[in-house]
């Protein structure tokens, strides 16, 4: 079959170039309009339900909202994970599905169970479901300025302004607004001008709910015409609200202004946003859809901005502070760069060592034609241009052209053996490619076999490394077919033997040190053997040494802080210190080129904090413009130590994705979370505490902290029934008062053109504001008199839980940390051990477990721990469906171990922990340790069925493959160089991988050349 495929592509050549040509054309539209991102998705698929409940503590919102949500929850098919986080008037329950289960069809299963669950819930309650979008949605953010106009003018452009316009985009799901004021009408009752009228509250709320609507009266006939009839009720301005009456008497009317002042003003406010140090600004986040193409519409995006801009008040500028686009710029050029240099090393050794200038360009023309085919393969399987998918073209830059290699030189050793005869060049390149296609076909089909247990990777290593192994396997496959098609091709036509030819200067010399080597070798087989075994042996006495973690930190280009207060902190307050925090960074830090603090929660709720918690957003100029010399470490060291000067803060250090991610993941923002479970908060709180304190001090423990469910203020109205019952009084008249009078009540809303505005009923600030103001509200009673409320109910201060988490159906508390310095693996070992004393004195009904990015590396490594001996057991079937030989498949699976000296001694030298970055490293290095290995066993195979005996056989066979082999080592190593010594953003993630193949590539190559041959020899030579 592969001869005749050989044979076809030699007499048929003009169809092969045509078809090269096209393959080519189709490669560069491939990537014109191939998905761009930074990194890929690894955000799990989840449906959010947000559930506003205005004026209720978290108990009550637990107990009302959350706990009934996530009953209605349990039973769905594929579902992971159910949590929630109950606040003061905010419910959030997440469900987490399966990764396999389709996006929509999760919202559709959690739609219906919604209908389910209103029952459960109070009347007021409606849920909704979250925007359909990930970790990676924020795409784009901005502020409004303007030196005039006040934060509630700023905010209500922000909403019915721009919001709408960039809604609209394609790939846009939701645009989040944050900051300022949201705009009301406030109506404020007069307690005593209710008494004078003989008003409740009530009226007032149901007068405005009757006198602010249109109706339609059909039409009337006129004739040959007809007329629509319509009714115009709708208020309109603020004396439209005053001039609504409440009852008459006698002919007398009492106008809503006898009983209230109406006047606009702000919503009441969860969150707000600072930047830059100018106090309050209004900020806007463009939340792309989930699975759209981030680079097409942050570009959408931008090109709509300035028509924006144009349509608003010359005042109001759209300032954006964070624009993925520039992320995905410097992730693309780290692997492009590494791409182009790679490239650029790999053509130099070509050039050097085939001494044959047209079978070098040749085999370099391999280099492109490789990378579009891949292009094509990527766009047909729906995989995105990305960090990891370029990173495994570039990772594989060295290998690509090995194939090629292989087959031009053994064609150009042909044509030269044979120059002079009548053999024609055909001839010539056909047997010269038939003798090498076997061997070669098997040793790239090894390489994308080995990576094929990568695609059982789960969660979050899955969705990272899959676009790399499918990449890599995309191009390998490429690399096969233009070395069996457009290379044999091309030496037909325009190599040309020479019978003098021979090796160059350069191979001379390397020849000069390999084959007296190799000959002491041979001639002290066993002490070559036990010389190796002792690296052997040496080099694994290393690994308890190495440190482990889950995946390498990849910097984003800026910094993420999150700042906690203490839980009665006030909005106001947070925004001073916020403020403060922002003017110290830009005056003391010339990296720094602009900071926004978040603090609170926005109006889509999906980072629900509240007022006492802070994201400080640090965006950091182009690295080349530091001109500081700190790297980004010590600069976040010297910004920690800048900011502690700020007392009542506690401080956590991630980046702006990576926050944004392992919150929505797994609801922990730090490396390590140490969750108790049990009933009772106040006896997980204590622990937790006591955790907290044990993990602060070991070393490598930052940013050290329990979540916050203590020291929140709350007042309570507690109600005496006995008294109520005196007055013939409800406690649903109670809660009436308290709800409207206190926190305020939405009776109706004013359209206002495209826009829409709550009108709210409530006291004045000063009837509401303190205990005593709260004592003194008058209930209606149907005996006649109105009751003071304080009569009626105790009303006392108390603190209550700031938040209450939950996850599976059970009350949680976090301790949790980063971990600086040392390795993850080492770490979380000295944790357990520090908190075993108290994980065993817990209460029945209480346990420990673990989670963040431990939770994450304990998944991987156990997965890993199954596929690596999976990739090596495929390594052996198809090396023995290659050979046929059992002995055969043994020498070269021997490539393995000692591919393992160099990988494990490279990760060692460069301080580098064992991640699941570097385990796909020793995975890829299989692969690549077992071509060379194939490539020179068959051939020794083929010299020995001529006739040669063994140790003649290992002799030429390392002599004539030593060029090749030399060569695809050279370009692997020098491909990945430039990986290895990358600076820019994603750099981090690849570098293990590359110094485990580099490590390894030079300890299989020692093996190959050196150990292969003398244990071939001695196993053949006693057959």
């Amino acid at each position: 079959m592969l001869d005749k495929a050989n044979h076809f592509v030699l007499h048929h050549r003009l169809i092969v170039i045509i078809a090269t040509v096209v393959l080519a054309g189709a490669g560069a539209y491939a990537w014109k309009i191939l998905p761009i991102d930074a990194f890929p998705d690894v955000t799990n698929v989840q449906v959010m339900i947000l559930t506003e409940a205005p004026g209720l503590a978290p108990v009550d919102v637990e107990q009302q909202i959350s706990f009934p949500l996530e009953l209605a929850m349990q039973g769905l098919p594929d579902v992971r994970q159910i949590r929630s986080l109950s606040k003061a008037a905010l419910s959030q329950v997440v469900v987490v599905f399966e990764d396999h289960v389709d996006t929509y069809f999760s919202r559709q299963l959690v739609f219906e169970r919604l209908q389910s669950a209103r029952e459960a819930l109070p009347e007021w309650a409606e849920p909704e479901m979250g925007p359909i979008s990930t970790g990676l949605g924020e795409i784009y953010q901005y502020t409004l300025e303007s030196p005039e106009r006040s934060p509630m003018e700023l905010r209500t452009i922000q909403d019915w302004l721009i919001a709408p316009q960039l809604r609209a985009l394609p790939g846009v799901n939701e645009v989040n607004s944050f900051g300022g004021f949201v705009r009301q009408y406030h109506v404020l009752v007069e307690p005593n001008r209710l008494l004078k009228y003989g008003v409740t509250l009530q009226d007032v709320l149901e007068a405005l709910k009757k006198n602010n609507a249109n109706a339609g009266g059909n039409f009337i006939v006129k004739g040959w015409e007809q007329a629509y009839v319509r009714s115009l009720g709708l208020i309109e301005t603020i004396s439209d609200i005053e001039n609504i009456v409440l009852e008459a008497e006698d002919g007398t009317p009492v106008y809503l202004k006898d009983v209230a002042v109406v006047k606009a003003g702000p919503e009441t406010r969860q969150g707000a946003v600072t930047r830059d140090g100018k106090g309050e600004a209004v900020a806007g986040m463009v939340i792309m859809l989930k699975g759209e193409n981030s680079k097409f519409v942050v570009d959408q995006v931008k090109k709509t901005i300035p028509n924006v801009q144009a349509g608003l008040p010359r005042d109001v500028k759209i300032l954006p502070f964070y624009d993925r686009t520039a992320l995905i710029q410097a992730c693309i050029r780290t692997v492009s760069d590494a791409l182009l240099q790679g490239g650029v090393l790999v053509v130099i050794v070509l050039f050097l060592f085939l001494g044959n200038l047209r079978a070098s360009a040749i085999v370099a023309l391999s280099l492109p034609l490789t990378a579009l085919v891949a292009f094509v393969l990527m766009g047909l399987q729906g995989v995105t241009a990305n960090l990891m998918s370029l990173g495994g073209l570039a990772i594989a830059i060295g290998m690509i052209v090995d194939a090629s290699i292989v087959v031009s030189e053994n064609i150009a050793r042909h044509l030269n053996e044979k120059a002079g005869t009548e053999a024609s060049q055909v001839k010539i390149a056909l047997e010269a490619v038939q003798e090498v296609a076997r061997p070669v076909l098997f040793a790239i089909l090894i390489i994308v076999i080995v990576f094929l247990p990568l695609f059982t990777l789960e969660q979050m290593e899955g969705k990272m490394f899959r676009p790399l192994a499918l990449t890599m396997c995309f191009a390998m496959l490429g690399s096969l077919a233009v070395s069996f098609t457009i290379v044999p091709v091309l030496c037909s036509l325009f190599l040309r033997g020479q019978r003098e030819a021979g090796d160059n200067a350069i191979v001379r010399f390397f020849k000069r040190g390999y084959l007296p080597l190799l000959s002491l070798a041979l001639r002290r087989p066993w002490m070559t053997l036990v010389a190796a075994a002792c690296v052997l042996g040496a080099s694994l006495l290393l690994v308890p040494f190495v440190g482990t973690e889950f995946l390498p930190a990849l910097d984003e280009g800026a910094i993420a802080v999150n700042v906690v207060r203490l839980p009665s902190a006030s909005l106001e307050g947070s925004i001073a210190v916020g403020t403060e925090m922002e003017r110290r960074l830009l005056e003391k830090f010339p990296e720094v080129e602009t900071v926004v603090t978040k603090t609170g929660r926005a109006e889509i709720s999906e980072d629900p904090m509240g007022p006492e918690q802070s994201d400080l957003f640090i965006m950091l100029r182009p690295r080349k413009e530091w001109g500081t010399g700190r790297d980004k470490g010590e600069l976040t060291a010297a910004i920690l130590e800048e900011l502690s000067g700020i007392p009542g803060l506690r401080f956590s250090f991630s980046q702006p994705i990576a926050l944004r991610v392992n919150e929505l993941i797994s609801g922990i923002k730090s490396d390590l979370a140490v969750k108790v479970f049990g009933p009772d908060l106040e006896i997980l709180r204590e622990n937790a505490n006591r955790m907290a304190a044990a993990i602060g001090g070991l070393e490598g423990a930052e940013d050290v902290k329990v979540e916050q469910i203590a020291g929140f203020a709350q007042v309570e109205v507690v109600v005496d029934r006995r008294a109520i019952a005196r007055h013939k009084i409800n406690v649903s008249d109670i809660n009436e008062v308290v709800e409207t009078a206190v926190g305020g009540k939405v009776a109706t809303t004013v359209v206002d053109g495209q826009m829409r505005f709550a009108v709210l009923v409530r006291f004045p600030e000063e009837k509401r504001g303190d205990l005593s103001s709260i004592d003194r509200i008058l209930v209606p009673s149907p005996e006649g008199p109105h009751v003071p409320l304080g009569q009626l109910a105790t009303i006392r201060e108390v603190e209550a839980p700031a938040q209450i988490s939950r996850e599976n159906g059970m009350r949680r508390v976090v301790a949790e940390c980063n971990v600086r310095g040392r390795d993850m693996g080492s770490f979380v070992g000295e944790v357990r051990a520090a908190i075993g004393p108290i994980v065993e004195n817990l209460p029945s009904g209480y346990f420990v477990d673990f989670g963040g990015q431990f939770e994450n590396q304990q998944r991987a490594m156990q997965r890993l721990a199954v596929v690596v001996p999976v990739s090596i057991l495929l390594i052996f079937l198809m090396l023995f469906s290659a050979f046929d030989s059992m002995r055969s498949a043994l020498l070269v699976l021997l490539n393995l171990p000692f591919a393992l000296v160099g990988g494990i001694l490279a990760i060692f030298l460069a301080k580098i922990n064992l991640s699941v970055s570097s385990v796909v490293g020793f995975i890829a290095l299989f692969g690549i340790a077992v071509e060379n290995g194939t490539v020179l066993v068959a051939f020794f195979n083929q010299l020995r069925d001529q006739g040669m005996d063994a140790l003649e056989a290992v002799k030429k066979g390392c002599e004539l493959r030593f060029r090749p082999l030399l060569m695809t080592a050279l370009t692997t190593l020098l491909g990945l160089t430039p990986l290895l010594i990358a600076s820019g953003s994603g750099s981090e993630i690849q570098r293990p991988l590359a110094a485990v193949v580099l490590g390894g590539l030079v300890s299989s190559m020692l093996l190959t050349l050196i150990v292969l041959p003398v244990l071939y020899s001695i196993v053949e030579s006693r057959r």
